[in-house]
């Protein structure tokens, strides 16, 4: 997808790097890969605006799930039972691509723009 200003094309390319290091696993954590699909995250069809390391075996962050909910999540490897794994989509306000004050630099919004984007050439 071609966008007018290069910081759009910049959240756009940003979110497609990451995604694309999750789905291929490429330095990504086995065990936190395998705590999203436990939490029901279909990877492949996912979309990660990027996955923050907050400390050792620790991570934070936002999805995209395949049913296009938008999931806020923290686990420690060391316990990963005890993680969040929260469905935050109802409370976006602005960082939904519908919102009149979205900003589609902002990656969650550009993560759904993402996901619909390979929605639509899916169908």
């Amino acid at each position: 997808m071609e966008f007018k200003k290069i910081s759009e094309q910049n959240a756009w390319d940003e979110v497609a790097a990451a995604t694309n290091k999750v789905r291929s696993g490429d330095s990504m954590n086995p065990a936190l890969l395998e705590w999203f699909q436990r939490q029901g995250v279909v990877v492949d069809q996912s979309v990660f605006p990027g996955i923050g390391l907050f400390d050792d075996g620790v991570f934070s962050g936002t999805l995209v799930t395949q049913d296009r909910k938008v999931v806020e999540y923290f686990v420690d490897m060391e316990s990963p039972d005890d993680g969040d794994f929260e469905d935050v989509t109802g409370e976006l306000g602005p960082k939904d691509p519908s919102h009149p004050a979205s900003d589609v630099k902002d990656l969650i919004t550009m993560s759904l723009v993402y996901y619909d984007a390979h929605q639509s050439k899916a169908a």
